[in-house]
């Protein structure tokens, strides 16, 4: 195979392969939190942060809420897009 047909199946072969990452980023956990927002959990650890409204908010890592219930949560990530993304399938469906 040529470096020129190579060059081509690759380029046409990466945006599926990125489809596929993107589908594999599920929420795992959602807990509500004071105020009114959510946290969610993805399943590789990482968190983000949905507001009151339903949007996905910026939130420092190692931020510390506090539960609905009363229990404290120490941010880990600030998965912002992810979550975007996910709201945006949601809704949409």
């Amino acid at each position: 195979m040529s470096i020129r047909k190579s060059i081509i199946v690759l380029a046409l072969s990466l945006p599926a392969l990125s489809a596929f990452a993107l589908d594999s980023s599920g929420i795992v956990k959602s807990t509500p939190l004071k105020g009114g927002a959510v946290l969610h959990e993805f399943s590789d650890g990482k968190m983000a942060m949905e507001d009151k409204y339903g949007r996905a908010s910026h939130l420092n890592h190692s931020t510390v809420m506090e539960t609905a219930d009363g229990k404290s949560i120490t941010m880990v990530g600030d998965e912002v897009a992810r979550l975007n993304q996910a709201l945006q399938k949601h809704y949409k469906n």
